[in-house]
């Protein structure tokens, strides 16, 4: 990100929402590397959520998507 975020949990979490959300758009257009550049920004953000605020359905969501890269990727090659 070119700017701080803030602390607040909900607004990363919100974050990396929208990131997951362009993961999967770009999945479907082909744009794999980036896909890549958007889950790696997504995960980052995510690891920065203070401890006590996680989501599992996030963290199934970018579990997911790392799986549908990876799945992608190696099909690509």
């Amino acid at each position: 990100m070119a700017f701080p975020l803030p602390i607040d949990p909900e607004f990363r979490k919100t974050c990396v929402e929208f990131w997951l959300d362009d993961v999967g758009d770009r999945i479907e257009l082909g744009r794999y590397q980036d896909a890549e550049l958007s889950w790696r920004e997504a995960n980052a953000i995510y690891l920065s959520v203070p401890a006590g605020y996680g989501s599992m359905e996030l963290e199934d969501r970018i579990y997911d998507l790392r799986v549908k890269l990876d799945q992608s990727h190696s099909r690509n090659q």
